[in-house]
């Protein structure tokens, strides 16, 4: 996987994906989710409105790449080189993500509080098998398009600004998982560390693997089982 050679386009949407598009979603569409009243339809119509963007953006990039004749295994959508220390990371990460939802459901009173604050900051999340359903699009779209965005795209642009060395590696991971996690805000500030700590150990998969293949699986089942468990908790009110 080489550094990219960086454009005008490439400035154009970085400045999209790193200030434009958290502004619109920190200040513009997550205010307005507090005054929508989250039946099953207006849960199904926010899953596609959401997916169809970041679709937009991913379409953008790939169109950007054929254009610029770059080879796509650059964007990370070539097979993952295994090492060991890949493997620790993937395994820890597993670890600790069913520790964390372990920890939020382990008990009656966990499990009310948990009830509680999904239902004031994340409102959309399903409450039965119809509504699941369809969030399972949006989990496949958020692993796909999350991670072309904000690791293969975003990271391989800041590489290419910073010296091939250990602390420019790590400014171009920290950056775009600041830019990923400050746009999970309307869930809370816990929410938003723990979304910056996913996101900095998948883009350090992405690069010991130089792939985005085991992210996208990674985001995907983690979207999912959250879902799952979400409707599991939700369905019994």
């Amino acid at each position: 996987m080489d550094e990219i050679i960086l454009g005008n386009l490439d400035h154009l949407l970085a400045l999209v994906f790193g200030i434009l598009l958290p502004y619109i979603a920190v200040f513009h569409s997550q205010p307005e989710l507090k005054n929508i009243v989250f039946d099953t339809s207006a849960k199904i119509q926010v899953y596609y409105s959401n997916s169809l963007l970041q679709w937009i953006g991913v379409i953008s990039i790939l169109t950007l790449w054929y254009f610029k004749d770059r080879f796509y295994v650059d964007l990370g959508l070539g097979s993952p080189q295994m090492s060991p220390l890949a493997w620790m990371l993937i395994i820890g990460f597993i670890i600790w993500y069913c520790l964390d939802t372990w920890w939020e459901i382990r008990n009656a009173t966990k499990i009310a509080a948990t009830k509680e604050k999904w239902r004031k900051n994340i409102p959309f999340l399903p409450e039965n098998w119809q509504e699941l359903r369809h969030f399972f699009f949006v989990a496949f779209t958020a692993g796909v398009c999350e991670e072309i965005i904000f690791r293969g795209f975003c990271i391989q642009y800041f590489l290419a600004w910073n010296l091939d060395n250990l602390l420019g590696t790590w400014i171009s991971i920290l950056i775009p998982a600041f830019l990923f996690s400050i746009g999970h805000v309307y869930q809370g500030y816990l929410a938003v560390l723990k979304t910056l700590l996913m996101a900095v150990l998948l883009g350090w998969v992405f690069i010991l693997t130089e792939s985005l293949w085991i992210p996208i699986l990674l985001h995907f089942l983690v979207d999912v089982i959250s879902g799952y468990v979400a409707m599991k908790i939700l369905e019994k009110d």
